[in-house]
């Protein structure tokens, strides 16, 4: 810390409790951040926490440290190893001392144990079970065991022949490679609701799923009557209310909230942001009493929650219908809207503060429909929309206009944190194409869906399909094709990037359709629910349809949020009739609300 080095905790508490001017200059702060604690958001540094000359000696080695999306601080190392007790006969430099299962001498010649707590030294021709080499809890679960050491001839253990160690699924067999305990690659796993199923006697409809840090979720959707979600019965009597749930890690419901007082509601998009706090949007007919918001026609608005799902404030948006929503690191709300007008649409996004105040609107059109349907906003403020244009579109009076190859094409722009433009770019040919879902990893790259007809250029790829079919692709950080993939629907599916990258996505498919893992069968509307690696290769994908021997009925896809580093991907959607869940029947009294978690 430097020349700061001498002023302790309790001083710097002491300064700041007094309110003193300049305290932040004194204490080496900016807006109170310590300066050293400043950091690139979503940045990664090299870490080890062990004795320095340990480091990168035997099996030790350094991890990732990576700076959280406000900038101010680092989270935990990740990946690093560091020197662990000697453990005889593995041929590994476990305590990373340069030798390889080293024997205190003096101890080993009186017979007592080395200065590690273990006996490198045997009775030469002993056969044990070696010491497991696994993480704690994975000996016995799935494929995972534990091995046998022979002592040799020299009174030294051998190496442990047969471990088996979790390895990456390999979801061309069904064995649990990874001792998660689980299924196979996309199978149901335990720890949702009784049946998969969520409702009540009415119509219940899931809208959006949004990811929040540490394995939970935020659920949101429309309900009539009464609703039970697993954490109390919520009653309405309002002609069509909204919910907001969160839901952990392990599936369970940990709080659900209803939003409108009288007349009905329409939820669209909702999003979380790293303290677990959440904007929902969507359009009010009628009276949302804890948020304070009135209209007698159907109006866009934002309301936001705290973690503890209690409203914080709400807000009436600027004329147009809400289509999605996003967090920036510091806090701040932006809205994608469509704005009708005659002959068609403008594109339209707002951005609020912390508070909910609105700080701007910005509206992009010309000749015909043009609408948004998705928009993230990336480290550094930025906002990446996402939608459809008829004709042309221009992103400001600065920006390049962009012209339609004819009917209806895809756009990508960026606006920075005041709604200027900085880039755009187009996608078609004289078919249609629409956009669809929008998503902005931890390393900046941008994931994008929709559907299209005919070719589809996104850069060093083409894509071509002879009917209506949907599409994913991700680019890098200077909007380079790094991957794209077709598949036949009719619908844009919902997409999740992970922690390295790879991309999961859910959507729904009428007929027979191949997310590139062979045919997925069916003749119903089903949800399709597929996991891509970091370079858009197949890990898996099912399909999931009506219940065994029935038919009919429809399921669809609400959201998708991947934890695949904490074992599960979960999956939500809307179910009208039944549907099949790896060999059970779960039904609906009318439209129910699935809710799934899913193997990785």
């Amino acid at each position: 810390m430097g020349a700061r080095g001498s002023i302790g905790i309790g001083t710097r508490l002491s300064l700041v409790a007094l309110g003193c001017a300049g305290c932040n200059a004194l204490l080496g702060l900016e807006d109170g951040i310590l300066v050293e604690d400043r950091c690139e958001p979503l940045s990664a540094v090299a870490c080890y926490s062990g004795p320095p000359a340990t480091e990168g000696v035997g099996a030790c080695m350094i991890g990732l440290k990576r700076c959280n999306a406000a900038g101010d601080g680092y989270g935990p190392c990740e990946g690093e190893v560091t020197p662990a007790p000697e453990r005889c006969g593995n041929a590994a430099d476990d305590d990373c001392d340069g030798a390889v299962d080293e024997v205190d001498e003096i101890a080993a010649g009186r017979g007592g144990p080395a200065a590690n707590g273990e006996v490198c030294a045997c009775e030469p021709g002993t056969i044990e079970p070696c010491p497991y080499g696994g993480p704690p809890g994975t000996v016995g679960v799935g494929a995972c065991s534990a091995g046998q050491r022979t002592c040799g001839a020299d009174g030294r253990w051998g190496a442990c022949a047969g471990e088996v160690t979790p390895r990456a699924e390999d979801c061309a067999t069904p064995e649990d490679d990874d001792c998660s305990g689980g299924g196979d690659c996309g199978a149901v796993l335990p720890g949702g609701p009784p049946g998969g199923l969520l409702g009540g006697a009415g119509q219940e409809r899931a809208r959006a799923l949004a990811a929040g840090g540490g394995g939970f979720a935020i659920l949101g959707g429309e309900f009539q009557g009464s609703l039970d979600l697993g954490a109390g019965q919520v009653a309405t009597g309002a002609e069509q209310d909204i919910f907001v749930a969160r839901i952990e890690a392990d599936g369970t419901v940990a709080w659900a909230r209803r939003l409108i007082d009288e007349g009905q509601g329409s939820l669209q998009a909702l999003a979380v942001d790293p303290e677990g706090e959440v904007a929902v949007t969507g359009e009010l007919a009628g009276v949302m009493g804890a948020a304070g918001l009135t209209a007698a026609a159907p109006r866009g608005f934002v309301v936001k929650l705290d973690a503890a799902g209690a409203v914080r404030w709400g807000t009436m948006l600027p004329p147009g219908r809400p289509q999605d929503i996003a967090f920036s690191a510091a806090g701040e709300v932006v809205v994608a809207s469509a704005v009708a007008e005659p002959g068609g649409s403008d594109v339209a996004v707002s951005r609020l503060n912390a508070a909910g105040v609105l700080l701007w609107t910005r509206a992009f059109g010309g000749e015909g429909t043009q609408e948004p349907t998705g928009v993230a906003v990336d480290g550094r403020g930025d906002v990446v929309l996402t939608g459809s244009f008829e004709a042309e579109v221009q992103f400001g009076e600065e920006a390049p206009r962009l012209s339609s190859a004819g009917m209806s094409d895809v756009f990508l722009a960026k606006l920075d944190e005041r709604g200027d433009h900085i880039a755009s770019l187009a996608f078609g040919d004289g078919r249609q194409q629409h956009g669809g879902d929008i998503e902005i990893g931890p390393g900046g790259e941008i994931a994008l869906s929709g559907t299209f007809e005919g070719l589809l250029d996104l850069g060093s790829s083409t894509l071509f399909s002879d009917g209506v079919s949907a599409f994913v692709a991700e680019l890098g950080v200077a909007r380079e094709h790094r991957f794209s993939r077709a598949y036949r629907a009719e619908r844009p599916p919902r997409l999740a990037i992970e922690a390295d990258g790879g991309l999961v996505l859910a959507g729904d498919a009428s007929g027979p359709t191949d997310l590139g893992g062979g045919p997925l069968d069916g003749a119903s509307s089903d949800i399709v629910v597929a996991r891509l690696d970091a370079e858009g290769r197949h890990v898996w994908s099912k399909r999931l349809g009506p219940g065994p021997l029935e038919s009919g009925g429809s399921r669809s896809a609400a959201g998708v949020a991947a934890f695949v580093d904490r074992g599960h991907v979960l999956l939500a959607g809307t179910v009208e009739g039944s549907v099949d869940l790896d060999g059970a029947a779960a039904r609906s009294t009318a439209a129910d609300i699935l809710l799934v978690r899913l193997a990785p």
